[in-house]
């Protein structure tokens, strides 16, 4: 980096900048990965206060990362080059800054950390919501839906084909 540095220093204060905002970056990630592992905390204990500040934290560290992702592109479009091209630098230790390419491989290992975290979360979503739909439906009376037309069974025995519900409850 050092002849580089001295051949192009506007080249250098971009690394060096480019290099602050992968850090900026991977804090947010961190700060990401804690909100969705607090989220899946929330979500098993079903407490719904803490799971409504997480889902507050974990949008307004997403806004954060956006701001800084938008921040980086614009940097490399300024830099005329791509972050592919500023790892390659980066591998050249007479070239570019050899912690670069550590925080951006750190950067992409913890978000497929949270993209599987929050994989995990939605499931927990879709089947809690499921068994609330279920629990609601048993209320109004519909029949889970085994078949297109369940067969039910009257008083005597036989095979009835009803469409009616058997409501628990009335208005």
């Amino acid at each position: 980096m050092a002849m580089n540095a001295a051949a192009n220093p506007q080249q250098s204060i971009n690394q060096q900048e480019l290099s602050a905002l992968l850090q900026r970056e991977l804090n947010q990630v961190r700060n990401l990965l804690h909100c969705l592992e607090q989220e899946y905390a929330a979500l098993a204990e079903r407490q719904t206060t803490t799971l409504e500040e997480v889902v507050k934290n974990k949008q307004k560290t997403i806004g954060q990362l956006e701001q800084i992702g938008r921040e980086r592109d614009r940097l490399l479009a300024s830099m005329n080059t791509t972050i592919q091209q500023q790892l390659a630098e980066a591998s050249d230790p007479a070239k570019g800054e050899s912690s670069l390419a550590a925080r951006w491989n750190e950067l992409v290992v913890l978000a497929e950390k949270c993209q599987e975290m929050n994989r995990i979360n939605g499931s927990i979503v879709d089947l809690v919501s499921r068994q609330s739909r279920h629990a609601l439906d048993i209320l109004r009376g519909i029949s889970p839906q085994l078949s297109s037309s369940p067969e039910l069974y009257d008083r005597t025995g036989y095979k009835t084909i009803s469409s009616e519900t058997h409501t628990l409850t009335k208005a």
